[in-house]
């Protein structure tokens, strides 16, 4: 075992155990990495008064995290999958939290500098850079230590904690904000992200640890112990055949849907508590900052086993995805245009709930078909994957801001254009599902990609 590639040291599939303890353990790190995303936009009204922003400023400041975050998507999967995503994890977690951490005292320098927007534009990629690398990582992790039948229930819970790290920047930022200052908010979720950071780093070294232990055991016994490993190595060390990949049309229409459904997230995750701030000065911001995100973590996590469920039943990936991500594109932009009728506090929130719930159903959908499309490079995959929506982190989200100075605060137009972008993917996702069903009942991609091994599917059990 010692003679093998450190990346494959902890190739072994997880007991039932160790399974729970990283799944929790996942779950916990995209808590305090979605945590430290939203805390900017939950401050960012009482912000812009202190330094002087408009729409403008603010939507480039909240954007510009994306810059970094998705020029990173594009290599970060590779990376994971060819040295081991626990490798990387570990500087790349320690760099965006020690950020996140000091994001107060490095912005009152920037003002202190004769270019602030640049230091803070700086500061915001840098972040965005560090955290790039931990979806494809985790999807990376989770593909090479669990089965076919569980890799994507359990990435889907793992994805899920983003929305519970929402909700507890939301809950405790706007008690902090409210008694302390918005600084608070910064140290408290640095604090909360290095001591995950120092979980993560102890996990994932007692693990390898404990697998190179029961791997010497068993190659004592038998040499063919070694062989899965090594066969998972050539697969990945062949590399990922982009050109297949990128002019197989199941690829495109899963990407098209991720960076439809992203956009509005993404929207509404940076803008919602400048939105009620704006139109609702006195409502409570624990009530706004947090109901809505309570909703998705809820939908979230049902949805990987709603997904499951569909599977056990006798349905196949492909209708299982389809009709999950068809349901939550399809729901969310019905939310969204319904908002230019919520003229009081409670029904905008019922809306912007709804709204939320129903992104949470695209942790069964195409939020998990890379573990799908390639097993044997998920965390490359994903990368790219997962670039798809990141760009509209900075477009949309820029985009949103530029509409509102335009517009003089007309959020109308803003959901309204975030709107009309979901029905494509929707009705492209649910009008095909039959007679892709009947040509290809074993999964989403057609029986030529499935001959290849590095996209094969392994039947749902």
């Amino acid at each position: 075992m010692a003679d093998i590639d450190g990346a494959f040291v902890s190739v072994k599939l997880w007991s039932r155990r160790e399974s729970r303890l990283w799944t929790i353990n996942f779950f916990m790190g995209t808590c305090a990495l979605y945590a430290s995303r939203v805390a900017l936009p939950i401050c960012a009204s009482v912000m812009a008064q202190e330094y002087g922003w408009n729409k403008t400023d603010s939507g480039t400041i909240m954007s510009c995290f994306f810059w970094g975050y998705t020029i990173t998507q594009i290599i970060a999967g590779n990376v994971a999958d060819k040295y081991g995503g626990e490798k990387i994890l570990s500087p790349t977690t320690l760099s965006w939290a020690l950020l996140t951490f000091l994001t107060p005292q490095l912005f009152d320098f920037a003002y202190w500098t004769d270019s602030p927007l640049f230091f803070l534009l700086l500061i915001r990629v840098a972040t965005g850079i560090g955290q790039g690398f931990h979806l494809p990582s985790m999807a990376s992790i989770v593909s090479r230590h669990l089965t076919a039948a569980d890799k994507g229930r359990v990435f889907g819970i793992c994805l899920a904690g983003s929305h519970f790290g929402s909700v507890v920047a939301g809950g405790f930022g706007s008690i902090l904000l409210d008694w302390f200052g918005w600084r608070s908010l910064f140290q408290f979720v640095g604090i909360l992200s290095i001591i995950w950071w120092a979980f993560f780093k102890w996990l994932s070294e007692s693990s390898v640890r404990g697998i190179e232990k029961r791997g010497l055991t068993k190659a004592k016994n038998s040499e063919e112990s070694l062989l899965p490993i090594e066969n998972l190595k050539k697969k990945t060390d062949q590399g990922v055949p982009w050109k297949t990949l990128f002019s197989h049309p199941s690829f495109w229409a899963a990407s098209v849907a991720q960076y439809c459904g992203a956009n509005a997230y993404f929207t509404m995750f940076s803008w919602l508590p400048s939105y009620f701030s704006d139109n609702f000065p006195t409502a409570k911001g624990i009530i706004y900052n947090v109901v809505p995100y309570l909703a998705i973590v809820v939908t979230s996590l049902a949805a990987p086993f709603m997904a499951s469920r569909l599977l056990s039943s006798g349905k196949s990936v492909t209708f299982t995805r389809r009709f999950m991500e068809g349901c939550s594109l399809t729901l969310t932009a019905l939310c969204l245009l319904t908002v230019s009728f919520s003229g009081s506090f409670y029904w905008s929130l019922i809306v912007f709930t709804l709204a939320m719930a129903s992104r949470g159903l695209h942790h069964g959908g195409v939020s998990v078909n890379p573990h799908d499309f390639a097993p044997n490079h998920t965390g490359a995959v994903f990368g790219i994957f997962n670039a798809f929506s990141a760009v509209t982190g900075f477009i949309g989200v820029y985009v949103a801001g530029w509409i509102l100075q335009l517009s003089n605060n007309n959020w109308i137009y803003v959901f309204l254009i975030t709107a009309v972008q979901l029905p494509v993917p929707s009705l492209r996702t649910l009008v095909f599902i039959s007679p892709f069903e009947r040509k290809q009942p074993q999964g989403f991609l057609d029986r030529a990609m499935l001959d290849l091994p590095y996209c094969t599917l392994s039947p749902i059990q």
